[in-house]
């Protein structure tokens, strides 16, 4: 009996996981205040665009800040807007992006980097407009994936194909792939969560990706308890050990 009650508390556990992972997606049911915030960080990155600059990658200085969740969300609201819209996992440590929609995670991005498959494994999404391409098999070298030429072709190729492209990156302060491909695409929004990283780790982040030509579109500040700097979107819910959560976003013109 009690080897029975412990697989049933194991199967009730992961169900959960998969409840939460999925619970962060913006659907109908999300939050006004939520979704108009996302409208908000959509129409600001549009009028940042032009009709061809479209390959937009989303990074933080440090894990934990929320980028994974903010880049498929404004995926999620292009989409709804009408535009054809793919994510690129390019998280080649630690992917994300095929749990929240519950796709396989390879074959992917580094298996037709490696030469491993011929076509792009790319998913249709249960969200109209909106597809993914998963992170694939995790190699044992991401940079020199992203370095070769067949990641150029690629983008190249993709860009024909949607109206604009979202690719979720590693944080920069942990490891440097994002600043590979910084020359390759047309931005980037740096997801900062508050209370949770140093303004001086921020500042070298930016650093290292200007250094290498990378076009800081904006900023959004995810978790704001309060800051005049940035407009405030603001909303409480329970999360997993039923305590208050408050998130806040924005994406203010870089001067």
């Amino acid at each position: 009996m009690a080897l029975f009650d412990l697989k049933q508390l194991k199967l009730k556990k992961k169900k959960k996981i998969s409840t939460y992972v999925k619970s962060e997606l913006l659907t109908e049911d999300s939050p006004f205040i939520i979704t108009e915030a996302y409208k908000a960080m959509r129409t600001n990155l549009m009028f940042m665009l032009s009709e061809d600059k479209k390959v937009v990658a989303f990074t933080s200085a440090m894990e934990n800040e929320g980028k994974t969740t903010t880049c498929l969300n404004v995926g999620i609201a292009f989409a709804q807007a009408g535009q054809k819209i793919l994510i690129i996992d390019m998280d080649m440590r630690k992917p994300r992006a095929h749990r929240y929609f519950e796709i396989p995670s390879s074959p992917g991005l580094s298996d037709r980097l490696g030469g491993f498959t011929k076509e792009l494994p790319i998913s249709k999404t249960e969200y109209e407009n909106l597809y993914v391409l998963p992170v694939g098999t995790i190699p044992p070298s991401p940079p020199e994936l992203l370095m070769s030429a067949a990641f150029d072709k690629i983008i190249e190729e993709l860009r024909g194909e949607y109206d604009y492209i979202f690719i979720d990156t590693p944080p920069i302060h942990v490891v440097t792939d994002i600043a590979i491909i910084a020359n390759k695409i047309d931005g980037v929004v740096f997801v900062v969560r508050e209370n949770t990283v140093s303004l001086e780790i921020v500042k070298q982040s930016i650093d290292s990706l200007e250094r290498v030509g990378a076009k800081i579109l904006g900023f959004i500040l995810n978790d704001s308890i309060g800051d005049s700097l940035f407009t405030q979107y603001k909303y409480r819910r329970k999360y997993r050990a039923r305590y208050g959560y408050t998130y806040g976003y924005s994406l203010p013109h870089k001067e």
